[in-house]
């Protein structure tokens, strides 16, 4: 008898236990995550904002949803007067008081409005249908990796920190996973919880943060066979030059405006530069063009502030123009070039325009690029000239050619002999891998 209750007993303990590590391993992610807030219409937070893109109506179109959802935020830019600011969200999910204790807002019940909390879960390896749990006041979306996970379109309140509302499957990948929560609040109380059935440690860190394209269901998509690699880009030297546009007429608004030829006064023209390229030193408005080499993130803004174009860190508005020479031992016709903007782009090659994009957008990771089309290389110099309009948030590129050559370190006519050996044929490269 007294062994049938022991059993009985171990049995009820284990049970216990079992539940008990489930609770703790998806237990509230409580940050510090990086905050923004964005203002709704009257009487139309909560359920009403769940699908409307409160980043681009605050910030008038210079990011979004989708950019930030996609590559993150830094800390300390500004959006519609806030700034996005890290917060350890407290052990009740109050987002309100967070916000107040973090210097965000001084109201202590803020009511029609948006906040938005990002984090990085990195990830030692892929974690496929994992259990995650979220509770809200009001009104949710996620996004995990640039997609949508799950949305809840109610005004409720969000219940104790130790049950979730709403439970869903999702995918991790290895390394760093982008998760961005969305809470509109309409009145009352304002609040999450989020947790997360697996093993992962957070952090702030998005400047590593590399996106990677999922399907509907959160499953990553396969890179083609034609795949592009972070060593295959173009990273430089390129030879930099930017000219400031309108206030609020970057990105896609300047697409087709000729920003040399504004900033000049008339002395230059990007179809002067585009058929004989620069000298290093040479003056357009108040800059010079100066040589730099792209960093892997393809971060423009921090390339023109290294070599010191700018300091401004977070540079909106602008144009930027890219100048760089390949030198080819023959022709090759028909071969395939690739970028990745943020925000709009222009491609001209030996002259003449050979792609255009007008968008405002995020640009992506190195691995895979946005824009793919055809050129011709002839034998010799090849002057090849990038323009990357900047509406606001990231600013940046990447480039490459599938394709036999060598860079120069002076473009356009002034060009000397290469300086280094860029690549051979990709296909060389991808069989020796």
């Amino acid at each position: 008898m007294y062994k049938k209750f022991f059993l009985i007993g171990l049995a009820c303990l284990i049970s216990f236990l079992w539940m008990t590590n489930i609770s703790h391993a998806q237990e509230r992610i409580s940050g510090p995550w990086l905050w923004m807030i964005t203002l709704t219409e009257l009487n139309e937070g909560g359920q009403a904002s769940t699908d409307i893109d409160s980043l681009d109506e605050a910030s008038k179109g210079r990011t979004n949803e989708e950019q930030i959802a996609q590559n993150g935020a830094k800390e300390g830019d500004l959006v519609s007067g806030y700034r996005w600011t890290p917060g350890e969200l407290p052990a009740d999910g109050n987002i309100n008081a967070m916000l107040v204790d973090i210097g965000m807002t001084e109201i202590a019940d803020f009511n029609d409005v948006t906040s938005y909390a990002i984090i990085i879960l990195e990830s030692d390896r892929e974690q496929r249908n994992v259990a995650m749990g979220v509770s809200s006041d009001d009104s949710i979306k996620v996004w995990l990796n640039g997609v949508v996970v799950h949305k809840n379109a109610v005004n409720r309140g969000r219940g104790g920190p130790n049950e979730f509302q709403d439970e869903f499957q999702v995918n991790l990948k290895e390394g760093a996973n982008l998760l961005m929560v969305k809470i509109s609040e309409r009145g009352g109380g304002w609040g999450m919880n989020v947790g997360i059935d697996a093993d992962f440690k957070h952090s702030l860190n998005f400047d590593d943060y590399e996106h990677v394209e999922f399907d509907a269901k959160g499953t990553p998509i396969p890179v083609q066979e034609n795949e592009w690699g972070a060593n295959r880009r173009i990273t430089g030297p390129w030879l930099w030059m930017i000219a400031p546009t309108d206030a609020n007429q970057g990105g896609q608004a300047s697409t087709d405006v000729d920003s040399l030829d504004e900033a000049s006064r008339g002395k230059v023209t990007e179809e002067d530069i585009a058929k004989n390229g620069a000298r290093a030193g040479e003056v357009v408005g108040e800059y010079e063009w100066t040589p730099g080499t792209l960093p892997a993130n393809g971060d423009i803004n921090a390339t023109v502030v290294s070599i010191g174009m700018t300091d401004v860190a977070d540079f909106n508005d602008v144009t930027s123009y890219a100048l760089i020479t390949l030198k080819t031992t023959k022709a090759q016709r028909d071969v395939t070039m690739g970028v990745n903007s943020d925000d709009s782009i222009k491609v001209w090659l030996n002259g003449e325009v050979v792609h255009t994009n007008a968008v405002n957008r995020g640009r992506g990771n190195a691995n895979t690029f946005q824009d793919t089309f055809e050129v011709d290389l002839k034998q010799g110099s090849n002057l090849l000239m990038v323009k990357v309009s900047e509406r606001g948030g990231g600013w940046g590129m990447y480039v490459g050619i599938d394709a036999e050559f060598a860079l120069t370190t002076t473009p356009g006519i002034l060009a000397v002999e290469p300086t280094s050996k860029l690549l051979t044929k990709w296909g060389e490269i991808k069989r020796a891998r």
